[in-house]
């Protein structure tokens, strides 16, 4: 019996439904794809991590002779670790131009593949932290080699069986690519593996150097010591933290003088999953408002429609049908229709995530084998569908006060006994305007819905348009939010040398330069990067949240995130340790720094000197007049002519921003357009389904007004003219809410890299163009829409 009514329901709905079906589908899939890849990347490190054996610590060390003793009596001892293994990797630096044919020795950074890697004989790895080939071949090569995926991707850009120019030290090498591994540590420290007999080779010629060099030293009266480079992967305790137990570890070898550092794995998974979790979010993000825009949709229909169709609900009841059984069919309608969408999305998703996968193997660094996620089927299931069901039996509650005599002859009764607000005789206009105005004054539920819809797309499109801007338009912006200090130029020379700084200064094109140097220290036992110059008065643009930066030498600023865990603030003080040497610094600054996910400090060289380091002033960065790319190009120029060989490599930033050279410029851009085009969609589809239901419900009143004489042009124009102003409106509250919330936005997007404020430009015509953006869009799609009133005459409403 019920049946009959959702067949009906869905006949008389038809058109409304798939346009209701299209808004779920998409809905449905941003949500879907979103938790999907949050959670698929949240949990596949950690699958692997245990699957494989992979590394949770690595330690990483330059040891002298009598370190290498005391660095295992350090982890065999701690109460972290669980085991361990040691390596003896060489440190090689391969320098292959684009498409690997080696033109010439480039020292731009961005235009060649050169890259720092560790170098492990092939096949001789132990029981944790194996590599896991994702591609390997079968075929023999002279000479293999075998690279991890992150670096393959980011740098190298092979394919398996490849050959691969390569020069490493004062050598010609070409290698044959014989695999492509996964991995977590081993894939951020950028280890590759090569035939065991030419690591023997490199290592002899490497212990050769180093006899030569203790020969010259002795020579000359000085101390040289023969030091050994190992590698330490650690698997924790069961239960044990791994950053904490790599903070203790880090702690420890400081107190023994031991320049090493514990890494933890998870400070890589941050890393590797940033953008996908960012993506994520923001896709999670646009289908939260979709549906909300969907369940204010179902309401308006069911509404509408209870309204429109109240004389024949009154019939149904009167034949014997209850108030449930008429409930029950108009929520099965809407919940089979959001059920077959449900699915559509899920397939479209699993259709998607496999290409996105492939596309973020560059940040990822690992291969995620997509299956079935039951977790995120039951997540969106019961979001979307539960939602559905929630909404459409709240709206359709006004069924069981329906009496079928009192439906009967409030459907025969034309008098609504509302105050006429606009009466034609009175109002002064365009007859086409005033009827608009009666149109808008009557549909209080109609102005909020397109109010609701509106605002929702206002304020993605102005942030949109902020991204845009600060992203791709002027992404210096982004790189500076991303950044301690912020350079036109980065030159790093191959020594240190006092007078690079006077030489750079002189250049017609310079407008500041100042040095700065990173060593990795300790702050109350969690590792940081400490940057380092002279006086930070000098640099121009340093990323300080509150407070200052350093002045004096018992003075340090902290990043967020390490101030978050230590639990301090301005004006407390911390002890920061390096080596054997510690000392307590002041807090005068809470600055932000993407490297080592915030976790970083600044001080001055005096300060630095407490500890018995020595900042090295090799790296110069460069702040050139006007900020152009000319007097960038011109300072790059100048720097490779004066300085020759004692250049090891330079950065020519805004060439690169400007280029799209760094990856992260180009996935913002494809985000600005994912959400512009996403957007768009919404608009299209809410209108059209609002646009239709509209119609249908005034369709006697569009009948009797053609009868009257108005025009299709007319009545277009009017419903036209009755639905800006709420657009307008929306789009306008929406994009306010833009303006005062992108940069917060932005900055919640990017908490998982240290970014805890951004301060990024936000103009006022961004508000403005996002208005004017959906006010248009929304014009044209209701305008089309609206063709289907020529159809419309008073005769084809005639009912005998």
């Amino acid at each position: 019996m019920i049946g009959k009514l959702i067949k009906s329901n869905f006949k008389n709905d038809f058109s409304h439904m798939i346009t209701f079906f299209l808004i779920m589908v998409l809905s449905t899939f941003l949500f879907h794809t979103g938790i999907m890849i949050f959670k698929g990347y949240s949990t596949v490190y950690q699958d692997k991590l245990e699957k494989y054996n992979w590394a949770d610590i690595a330690v990483i060390s330059v040891l002298k002779p009598e370190d290498t003793e005391k660095i295992e009596e350090i982890i065999s001892t701690s109460d972290y670790v669980a085991s361990y293994e040691k390596s003896n990797p060489i440190y090689k630096e391969f320098v292959a131009e684009r498409g690997s044919a080696i033109e010439g020795d480039s020292k731009n950074a961005f235009d060649t593949s050169t890259q720092s890697m560790y170098v492990l004989p092939y096949g001789e790895w132990g029981e944790i932290e194996a590599p896991h080939f994702s591609e390997l071949s079968d075929e023999e090569y002279d000479n293999p080699i075998y690279l991890s995926i992150y670096l393959n991707t980011n740098v190298f850009k092979m394919k398996l069986g490849d050959t691969m120019d390569v020069k490493v030290d004062d050598k010609y090498y070409t290698f044959q690519v014989a695999g492509f591994y996964e991995g977590i540590l081993s894939n951020g420290m950028g280890i590759a593996y090569v035939n065991p007999s030419l690591y023997e080779e490199w290592k002899l010629e490497r212990e050769e150097k180093i006899r030569e060099l203790v020969r010259k030293a002795k020579e000359n009266g000085e101390d040289e010591l023969e030091q050994e480079f190992a590698l330490f992967n650690l698997k924790v305790n069961d239960g044990a933290d791994a950053d904490e137990a790599a903070g203790r570890l880090s702690q420890s070898m400081d107190e023994h003088g031991i320049l090493a550092r514990g890494q933890s794995v998870n400070e890589f998974i941050s890393a590797f999953s940033l953008m996908q979790n960012m993506i994520a979010a923001m896709l999670m993000a646009f289908s939260i408002i979709i549906a909300i825009i969907s369940m204010i949709i179902i309401y308006f229909r069911i509404s509408n429609s209870i309204e429109q169709n109240i004389v024949n609900i009154g019939a149904i009841k009167a034949l014997g049908y209850t108030s449930g059984q008429i409930r029950r069919a108009m929520i099965i309608e809407f919940v089979l229709t959001s059920f077959m969408a449900f699915i559509t999305g899920i397939i479209g998703s699993y259709l998607v995530v496999p290409i996105f996968e492939e596309m973020m193997r560059s940040e990822s660094a690992i291969v995620w084998e997509i299956s079935f996620d039951t977790a995120s089927f039951i997540v969106s299931f019961v979001l979307m569908i539960g939602t559905v069901i929630l909404v459409s039996a709240v709206s359709t509650r006004g069924i069981k006060r329906l009496d079928p005599v009192t439906a009967l002859r409030f459907g025969m009764n034309d008098n609504t006994f509302k105050k006429n607000r606009a009466p034609i005789e009175k109002t002064p206009g365009p007859l086409t305007w005033i009827m608009a105005l009666k149109s808008l004054i009557g549909n209080t539920r109609q102005n909020i819905i397109l109010f609701a819809v509106t605002l929702s797309i206002g304020l993605v499109t102005t942030f949109s348009a902020f991204i845009a801007y600060n992203c791709v338009y002027d992404p210096m912006n982004l790189y500076k939010l991303l950044n301690l200090e912020t350079a036109d130029v980065s030159l790093m020379m191959n020594k240190d040398d006092p007078g690079y700084l006077n030489e750079l200064e002189n250049l017609p094109e310079v407008d500041s330069v100042w040095w700065v140097d990173e060593v990795a220290m300790s702050v109350e036992g969690v590792s940081v990067i400490s940057v380092i110059t002279d006086d930070w008065s000098d640099v121009p643009d340093v990323n300080i949240i509150s407070g200052r930066s350093p002045i004096y030498d018992n003075e340090i600023a902290i990043g967020g995130v390490t101030a978050q865990i230590l639990g301090v603030d301005i004006g407390d003080e911390v002890t920061v340790s390096y080596g054997k040497e510690e000392k307590r610094y002041l807090i005068t600054g809470i600055e932000q720094y993407s490297n080592q996910m915030g976790k970083d400090i600044s001080m001055t060289s005096d300060g630095a000197r407490h500890l018995d380091y020595i900042a090295q002033r090799s790296r110069y960065e460069v702040s050139v007049k006007d900020h152009s790319l000319a007097n960038s190009k011109a300072v790059v120029g100048k720097a490779e002519d004066m300085f020759g060989n004692k250049l090891s490599r330079y950065l020519n930033i805004i060439e690169a921003l400007k280029t799209g050279g760094i990856s992260v410029i180009a996935i913002a851009a494809g985000m600005v357009f994912a959400m512009v085009f996403i957007s768009v969609i919404v608009i299209v589809l809410s209108m059209n389904l609002l646009v239709k239901t509209m119609i249908i419900k005034k369709q006697k009143e569009i009948g009797i007004k053609k009868a009257l004489g108005f025009s299709s042009g007319q009545l277009r124009t009017e419903l036209v003219l009755s639905m800006l102003p709420q657009i307008a409106v929306g789009a306008a509250a929406g994009s306010l809410l833009g303006l005062a919330w992108s940069n917060k936005m932005l900055a919640g997007l990017l908490t998982a890299v240290g970014v805890l404020r951004s301060d990024m430009v936000i103009f006022p015509w961004m508000g403005i163009a996002a208005v004017i953006f959906v006010v248009i869009i929304s014009f044209l799609i209701i305008w089309m829409i609206s063709a289907r009133i020529k159809r419309i005459s008073a005769y084809s409403l005639i009912t005998e």
